[in-house]
């Protein structure tokens, strides 16, 4: 299931550099009120276009949503690797990402699926 999903080129150096977090609570206020809203089953994503010259991922995930903290690491950490790895075909854009109650019950290999169909959706639909 996850041999399908795209992947980057060999070449192209993939790292999620501090620079690409959103942090400031000014930056996630601002794209929640300006920002575009698309999302699937499990994810939900706020996507303001920016001015920094490269996609740049918040993240927002809820304990009553989730649950305990090892679960919200667990989810974030998921959602962090599969912005790494594409990041080279997003816009350059703010991406907030929260989660929706049913993650809570899905396996890293469904994440992983609902995360790849997000960065589409967002490229095709949130990003124009």
């Amino acid at each position: 299931m996850a041999d399908d999903l795209e992947r980057p080129p060999a070449d192209l150096r993939c790292r999620f550099r501090p620079g690409q977090r959103v942090l400031r609570p000014g930056d996630f206020q601002q794209a929640y009120r300006t920002g575009r809203r698309c999302g699937n089953e499990l994810f939900a994503a706020t996507i303001r276009m920016n001015e920094h010259g490269l996609p740049r991922l918040g993240l927002s995930v809820a304990a009553r949503t989730i649950g305990n903290a090892v679960a919200r690491n667990r989810l974030k950490r998921l959602v962090r690797e599969s912005f790494r790895l594409s990041q080279h075909r997003l816009p350059n854009a703010d991406i907030l990402i929260g989660a929706r109650p049913p993650a809570r019950t899905a396996g890293a290999p469904e994440l992983r699926v609902g995360l790849e169909r997000l960065w589409k959706k967002i490229l095709a639909e949130c990003a124009r």
